[in-house]
């Protein structure tokens, strides 16, 4: 059975202090290596990608109150995705 994720859960763990999320170790301690502004440039675009094509199969839901709770997990990652195009923008 699939696990449905809460957007604002895991953002909100990923932000708290001693968080162990990988992208919190920007310095490369973890071992990562640290992408480039292309590389981050990319990625972004195909989430926005994503998102676009998740919007055109929400419409699809004929539950209504599904359809409104996936259409909020949408507009998160789009709120999300243009934070991340600020911050690329100001690298």
């Amino acid at each position: 059975m699939s696990k449905i994720i809460s957007l604002q859960e895991v953002r909100s763990a990923r932000l708290m202090p001693g968080s162990d999320w990988p992208c919190e170790t920007a310095s490369g301690e973890a071992g990562w290596p640290l992408p480039s502004k292309d590389d981050v440039h990319r990625a972004i675009l195909l989430l926005d990608l994503a998102a676009q094509h998740a919007r055109l199969l929400v419409k699809k839901i004929a539950d209504e109150s599904r359809r409104e709770n996936f259409e909020a997990q949408i507009a998160t990652i789009e709120q999300l995705l243009q934070v991340a195009r600020q911050l690329v923008a100001s690298l």
